[in-house]
């Protein structure tokens, strides 16, 4: 079955953090005043996307999946669970400083994988920043002691982001997105998040937001971190390609269209994201800023668009 391009409808998450930027300024809907989060390409359990077309109405990215896996290529059989989760996040006000565990750390006390994951930045405010791994090399009780005194921040990377700006944040690296900034994330089929610490904020519930300092601490690289941003550009036909990251589990690319494009994987799904602009994808499918769309393997994708900016994300 030749299925072609088939847009996808996120799940949405409203979180304390999150702003309006999704919904004004990306076009996504949602019963919420604010957006958090939008889960674009998700088999979570209860946050799964859903496909967006006539052909597979009432579809979610699992049932598609079960129903049709030719669809996703050879490449995802080697994983017990689907390998990925991306998510657009409008980050209002600031994340908390948190950690992601290892696989063989989340597997051995937690039973799912952990999570390594990676921010494009597809927006940031002036003077927006995050913070990525520490600034030098720390300990255990000096981060304990940091926490208490709530002066983390002073042992933590401070990174000024602007648009196009991306990072690989490896399982163990602390970091936080802060305000003022909106991102692409790719990560591993996770939702494992470790609190180290959260400004003392209070949740919706009325309670001071939970942390899990003990478990962050046993998963934590003390080490400090390194925030290079390089990347290979090559020009395909009309696009510009800029690879940006490539793990076990995702491989990610900025493509700027100016022109046509040819998209095509023989042992992988693709899925894109429209950063910038708007175009066309040949058999009558059109596409803006915002969207985002599934494109399932061993099929010929041709795109058209004047001036154009995707995310690419692959296996």
């Amino acid at each position: 079955m030749q299925a072609g391009a088939l847009k996808l409808k996120p799940a949405t998450k409203d979180y304390i953090w999150g702003g309006t930027k999704l919904k004004t300024e990306w076009g996504k809907t949602a019963d919420t005043e604010t957006v958090a989060e939008c889960w674009e390409l998700s088999t979570y359990p209860g946050s799964q996307s859903e496909i967006d077309d006539v052909r597979f109405k009432g579809y979610t990215l699992s049932k598609l999946l079960e129903k049709y896996p030719e669809f996703f290529g050879e490449k995802v059989k080697k994983f017990k669970v689907f390998p990925v989760l991306i998510k657009l996040l409008d980050a209002s006000g600031d994340l908390s400083v948190q950690v992601h565990p290892s696989d063989e750390y989340a597997l051995k006390n937690e039973g799912e994988y952990g999570k390594t994951e990676m921010w494009y930045v597809l927006d940031a405010e002036e003077d927006a920043y995050i913070y990525y791994g520490f600034n030098r090399e720390v300990c255990a009780d000096e981060v304990k002691k940091a926490v208490s005194e709530n002066a983390i921040t002073t042992l933590l990377n401070k990174v000024y982001v602007q648009k196009g700006d991306f990072f690989c944040v490896p399982a163990g690296t602390v970091h936080a997105l802060c305000r003022g900034v909106t991102v692409y994330e790719v990560q591993e089929n996770s939702n494992l998040t470790y609190r180290v610490y959260d400004y003392d904020r209070i949740g919706k519930d009325g309670k001071p937001r939970e942390l899990h300092l003990e478990k962050a601490l046993e998963v934590m690289d003390f080490s400090p971190a390194r925030t290079v941003n390089e990347a290979a550009v090559k020009l395909v036909g009309d696009a510009t390609v800029r690879k940006l990251v490539k793990t076990d589990y995702f491989n990610v690319k900025e493509v700027r269209i100016r022109g046509e494009y040819l998209m095509y994987s023989p042992d992988s799904f693709m899925t894109f994201t429209v950063a910038e602009g708007n175009g066309e994808i040949e058999g009558g499918v059109s596409f803006k800023k915002g969207e985002s769309y599934f494109l399932p393997a061993c099929q010929m994708y041709k795109l058209r668009a004047e001036n154009a900016l995707i995310i690419v994300t692959t296996l």
